[in-house]
């Protein structure tokens, strides 16, 4: 089997994992769910491991960039988990060269302000720690620092999948503080009924002047959520409530 015909039959088994899973990372009780987007240059079987993630695709909806050939709009999507960081690539992304389709997605996302994840075993400059002259691997470090402070996440790669469905994630990132105090307001509940809350629902709840957003003690905050909840002072508060039951 050529190299092509390879290829093409790799696609042709993740599409039929991702279909698979279609009924289920359809929709939760009819809502689209947000989506997740798996960027790599090369298909590997880690990647695949989080295309076919049941788990994940309870709760987002996944798309590979290389099997869509790039063709992707990143507004469309809540985050973006990133695979084969090289140092070439690496190098590229942070002097803002978008020449490949990952490098393009991958700044376009950060423009976007969308989060990243990448699993800590997918970046090729931590495989020279040991070997590279101390001053070169300070400077090439320079380049994911950048990353990191522009809110990118790098964590452990066992522990990724996690952090995409409750949004913890201060333990892997180091991120500034922002945003000015708002000036204080009364308490307001706003109830959500869903098992999955999005970002665009804290901004709705936001709009109705909410200070505490009350979810069922089950739901997944994605998190975006619970960073715009975070950014504007809003409680997320847990209770035995039912999903099946509508404001």
């Amino acid at each position: 089997m050529d190299i092509d015909a390879l290829v093409a039959e790799i696609c042709r088994r993740v599409q039929e994992k991702l279909d698979d899973c279609g009924e289920v990372s359809a929709s939760v009780e009819g809502t689209p769910l947000p989506k997740l987007l798996v960027l790599t240059d090369a298909h590997g079987e880690e990647c695949h491991k989080t295309l076919e993630c049941r788990k994940l695709a309870e709760y987002y909806q996944t798309e590979c960039a290389l099997l869509k050939e790039y063709d992707c709009r990143i507004e469309e999507y809540e985050a973006v988990v990133a695979y084969t960081l090289t140092n070439e690539a690496l190098g590229k992304i942070a002097w803002g060269i978008m020449d490949t389709g990952y490098t393009r997605l991958f700044g376009q996302a950060l423009l976007a302000g969308k989060k990243i994840f990448i699993p800590k075993e997918e970046v090729e400059l931590y495989r020279y720690r040991e070997t590279a002259p101390a001053a070169y691997y300070q400077r090439m470090e320079q380049n994911l620092r950048l990353l990191l402070e522009s809110g990118v996440v790098i964590a452990p790669r066992e522990e990724l999948a996690e952090m995409l469905l409750t949004g913890e994630t201060a333990a892997a990132e180091e991120t500034v503080s922002s945003c000015a105090e708002e000036p204080e307001v009364e308490e307001k509940e706003y109830t959500l009924y869903k098992k999955v809350i999005t970002e665009k629902d804290v901004t709705a709840a936001h709009g109705e002047k909410a200070t505490i957003v009350v979810v069922p003690q089950k739901a997944i905050l994605t998190d975006l959520a619970k960073e715009y909840a975070r950014k504007r002072n809003i409680q997320i508060l847990r209770r035995e409530i039912s999903v099946a039951k509508r404001g």
